[in-house]
Protein backbone atom coordinates (compact mmCIF):
# COMPACT_ATOMS: atom_id res chain seq x y z
CA UNK A 1 0.00 0.00 0.00
CA UNK A 2 1.17 3.53 -0.76
CA UNK A 3 0.87 6.19 1.96
CA UNK A 4 1.12 9.76 0.63
CA UNK A 5 2.54 11.69 3.58
CA UNK A 6 2.66 15.50 3.75
CA UNK A 7 5.64 17.05 5.53
CA UNK A 8 5.98 20.58 6.95
CA UNK A 9 6.47 23.38 4.44
CA UNK A 10 8.43 25.45 6.94
CA UNK A 11 7.69 25.09 10.63
CA UNK A 12 8.72 21.69 12.02
CA UNK A 13 5.67 21.69 14.32
CA UNK A 14 3.33 21.63 11.31
CA UNK A 15 3.10 17.85 11.17
CA UNK A 16 0.28 15.53 12.15
CA UNK A 17 0.41 12.68 14.63
CA UNK A 18 -0.67 10.34 11.86
CA UNK A 19 2.21 11.46 9.62
CA UNK A 20 4.69 10.91 12.47
CA UNK A 21 3.25 7.45 13.06
CA UNK A 22 3.80 6.47 9.42
CA UNK A 23 7.29 7.97 9.34
CA UNK A 24 8.14 5.66 12.24
CA UNK A 25 6.34 2.54 11.01
CA UNK A 26 6.99 2.43 7.26
CA UNK A 27 10.25 0.77 6.31
CA UNK A 28 10.28 1.85 2.66
CA UNK A 29 10.10 5.44 1.44
CA UNK A 30 10.05 7.09 -1.95
CA UNK A 31 11.37 10.65 -1.77
CA UNK A 32 12.77 13.43 -3.94
CA UNK A 33 16.10 13.49 -2.10
CA UNK A 34 17.10 10.74 0.34
CA UNK A 35 19.50 13.05 2.21
CA UNK A 36 16.81 15.64 2.83
CA UNK A 37 14.47 12.91 4.02
CA UNK A 38 17.07 11.59 6.46
CA UNK A 39 17.35 15.11 7.91
CA UNK A 40 13.56 15.16 8.31
CA UNK A 41 13.62 11.87 10.22
CA UNK A 42 16.43 13.17 12.41
CA UNK A 43 14.37 16.30 13.18
CA UNK A 44 11.77 14.08 14.86
CA UNK A 45 14.30 11.67 16.43
CA UNK A 46 13.21 8.85 14.11
CA UNK A 47 16.05 6.43 13.27
CA UNK A 48 16.68 5.92 9.56
CA UNK A 49 18.57 2.70 10.16
CA UNK A 50 16.71 -0.24 8.66
CA UNK A 51 14.62 1.93 6.34
CA UNK A 52 15.02 1.61 2.58
CA UNK A 53 15.00 4.98 0.83
CA UNK A 54 14.54 5.38 -2.92
CA UNK A 55 14.92 8.66 -4.80
CA UNK A 56 11.79 9.09 -6.88
CA UNK A 57 12.72 11.04 -9.99
CA UNK A 58 10.91 9.78 -13.07
CA UNK A 59 9.08 6.94 -14.77
CA UNK A 60 11.07 6.63 -17.95
CA UNK A 61 11.08 2.90 -18.56
CA UNK A 62 8.90 -0.18 -18.33
CA UNK A 63 11.37 -1.56 -15.79
CA UNK A 64 10.83 1.39 -13.44
CA UNK A 65 7.05 1.03 -13.72
CA UNK A 66 7.33 -2.67 -12.89
CA UNK A 67 9.62 -1.91 -9.97
CA UNK A 68 7.25 0.60 -8.34
CA UNK A 69 4.22 -1.58 -8.98
CA UNK A 70 5.83 -4.56 -7.26
CA UNK A 71 7.17 -2.41 -4.42
CA UNK A 72 3.77 -0.92 -3.57
CA UNK A 73 1.83 -4.15 -4.02
CA UNK A 74 4.06 -6.06 -1.57
CA UNK A 75 4.99 -3.42 1.04
CA UNK A 76 3.82 -0.50 3.13
CA UNK A 77 5.46 2.38 1.24
CA UNK A 78 5.61 6.04 2.26
CA UNK A 79 5.76 8.77 -0.37
CA UNK A 80 7.16 12.14 0.73
CA UNK A 81 8.24 15.26 -1.15
CA UNK A 82 10.83 17.86 -0.16
CA UNK A 83 8.08 19.66 1.74
CA UNK A 84 4.33 19.87 1.61
CA UNK A 85 1.96 17.37 0.06
CA UNK A 86 3.34 15.06 -2.65
CA UNK A 87 1.59 14.98 -6.01
CA UNK A 88 0.75 18.65 -6.66
CA UNK A 89 4.00 19.51 -8.46
CA UNK A 90 6.29 16.50 -8.37
CA UNK A 91 6.60 12.88 -9.65
CA UNK A 92 4.15 11.70 -6.99
CA UNK A 93 1.43 12.45 -9.53
CA UNK A 94 2.68 9.55 -11.66
CA UNK A 95 2.59 7.18 -8.67
CA UNK A 96 -1.09 7.89 -8.05
CA UNK A 97 -1.76 7.23 -11.73
CA UNK A 98 0.16 3.95 -11.40
CA UNK A 99 -1.88 2.90 -8.36
CA UNK A 100 -5.15 3.60 -10.10
CA UNK A 101 -4.04 1.80 -13.26
CA UNK A 102 -3.04 -1.36 -11.41
CA UNK A 103 -5.69 -1.19 -8.67
CA UNK A 104 -3.08 -0.75 -5.93
CA UNK A 105 -4.20 0.51 -2.53
CA UNK A 106 -3.18 4.04 -1.60
CA UNK A 107 -4.18 6.68 0.93
CA UNK A 108 -3.63 10.44 0.99
CA UNK A 109 -3.08 12.11 4.35
CA UNK A 110 -4.47 15.64 4.65
CA UNK A 111 -2.44 18.64 5.67
CA UNK A 112 0.50 20.65 4.46
CA UNK A 113 0.69 22.63 1.25
CA UNK A 114 1.42 26.22 0.29
CA UNK A 115 -1.67 26.67 -1.86
CA UNK A 116 -4.44 26.68 0.77
CA UNK A 117 -2.76 29.23 3.10
CA UNK A 118 -2.23 31.48 0.07
CA UNK A 119 -5.88 31.18 -0.99
CA UNK A 120 -7.08 32.08 2.51
CA UNK A 121 -4.56 34.95 2.78
CA UNK A 122 -5.62 36.46 -0.54
CA UNK A 123 -9.08 37.52 0.64
CA UNK A 124 -10.15 37.15 -2.99
CA UNK A 125 -13.62 35.79 -3.70
CA UNK A 126 -12.59 32.14 -3.98
CA UNK A 127 -16.04 30.55 -4.17
CA UNK A 128 -14.62 29.50 -7.54
CA UNK A 129 -10.92 29.56 -8.45
CA UNK A 130 -8.31 27.64 -10.43
CA UNK A 131 -4.83 26.36 -9.68
CA UNK A 132 -2.31 26.17 -12.53
CA UNK A 133 0.84 24.91 -10.77
CA UNK A 134 4.11 26.12 -12.30
CA UNK A 135 3.69 27.91 -15.61
CA UNK A 136 5.70 26.66 -18.59
CA UNK A 137 9.15 28.24 -18.59
CA UNK A 138 9.27 28.80 -22.36
CA UNK A 139 6.95 27.19 -24.89
CA UNK A 140 3.31 27.73 -23.98
CA UNK A 141 3.99 30.34 -21.30
CA UNK A 142 2.36 33.25 -23.14
CA UNK A 143 -0.67 31.12 -23.97
CA UNK A 144 -1.00 30.11 -20.31
CA UNK A 145 -0.78 33.74 -19.16
CA UNK A 146 -3.39 34.90 -21.65
CA UNK A 147 -5.72 32.14 -20.47
CA UNK A 148 -5.22 33.26 -16.84
CA UNK A 149 -5.98 36.87 -17.72
CA UNK A 150 -9.15 35.81 -19.52
CA UNK A 151 -10.45 34.07 -16.40
CA UNK A 152 -13.22 35.67 -14.36
CA UNK A 153 -12.09 33.64 -11.32
CA UNK A 154 -8.94 34.08 -9.24
CA UNK A 155 -6.03 31.96 -10.47
CA UNK A 156 -3.22 30.68 -8.27
CA UNK A 157 0.17 29.57 -9.56
CA UNK A 158 3.59 28.65 -8.22
CA UNK A 159 6.58 30.63 -9.47
CA UNK A 160 10.32 30.29 -8.96
CA UNK A 161 12.78 32.90 -7.72
CA UNK A 162 14.26 33.06 -11.23
CA UNK A 163 11.02 34.13 -12.91
CA UNK A 164 8.99 36.16 -10.42
CA UNK A 165 10.16 39.54 -11.75
CA UNK A 166 9.81 38.27 -15.31
CA UNK A 167 6.19 37.39 -14.47
CA UNK A 168 5.48 40.98 -13.41
CA UNK A 169 6.94 42.28 -16.69
CA UNK A 170 4.92 39.78 -18.72
CA UNK A 171 1.71 40.81 -16.99
CA UNK A 172 2.47 44.47 -17.73
CA UNK A 173 3.06 43.70 -21.40
CA UNK A 174 -0.32 41.93 -21.51
CA UNK A 175 -1.99 45.02 -19.99
CA UNK A 176 -2.99 43.30 -16.75
CA UNK A 177 -4.81 45.82 -14.54
CA UNK A 178 -5.93 43.56 -11.70
CA UNK A 179 -4.41 42.70 -8.33
CA UNK A 180 -1.85 40.19 -7.15
CA UNK A 181 -0.99 38.34 -4.00
CA UNK A 182 2.59 37.10 -3.76
CA UNK A 183 3.51 35.03 -0.72
CA UNK A 184 6.77 33.32 0.25
CA UNK A 185 8.18 31.26 3.12
CA UNK A 186 4.71 30.18 4.28
CA UNK A 187 4.73 28.98 7.90
CA UNK A 188 8.38 29.99 8.37
CA UNK A 189 9.87 32.70 10.53
CA UNK A 190 10.40 35.07 7.60
CA UNK A 191 7.06 34.59 5.87
CA UNK A 192 6.11 37.53 3.67
CA UNK A 193 2.99 38.35 1.70
CA UNK A 194 2.29 41.40 -0.41
CA UNK A 195 -0.77 42.61 -2.31
CA UNK A 196 -1.16 45.12 -5.09
CA UNK A 197 -0.87 45.91 -8.76
CA UNK A 198 2.18 44.91 -10.78
CA UNK A 199 3.51 48.47 -10.42
CA UNK A 200 3.03 48.51 -6.64
CA UNK A 201 4.67 45.13 -6.19
CA UNK A 202 7.59 45.98 -8.48
CA UNK A 203 8.19 49.07 -6.32
CA UNK A 204 8.14 46.95 -3.12
CA UNK A 205 10.76 44.66 -4.64
CA UNK A 206 12.89 47.58 -5.83
CA UNK A 207 12.79 49.23 -2.40
CA UNK A 208 13.74 45.92 -0.68
CA UNK A 209 10.42 45.70 1.16
CA UNK A 210 9.94 42.22 -0.30
CA UNK A 211 12.68 39.61 -0.60
CA UNK A 212 13.18 37.68 -3.83
CA UNK A 213 14.16 34.27 -2.46
CA UNK A 214 12.97 30.66 -2.69
CA UNK A 215 9.59 29.94 -4.32
CA UNK A 216 6.34 31.87 -4.39
CA UNK A 217 2.61 31.34 -4.56
CA UNK A 218 1.00 33.99 -6.74
CA UNK A 219 -2.69 34.83 -6.72
CA UNK A 220 -4.00 36.71 -9.76
CA UNK A 221 -7.39 38.37 -9.95
CA UNK A 222 -8.92 40.55 -12.66
CA UNK A 223 -10.88 43.38 -11.08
Amino acid sequence: MLHIIPTPIGNREDITLRALKLLKECEIFLCEDTRTFQKLLSMYDIPSKGKKLYALTSFTSEASLDFYTKLISENEVGLVSENGTPWLSDPGKELVKLCRLHDLKFEVLPWANALIPAIVSSNFDTSSFSYQGFLPTKKGRQTALKKILASSDPVFIYESVHRIEKLLNELDILWFKGRLLIIREISKMFEQKIFGTTTEIAEMIKSKKFTIKWEFVVGIIND
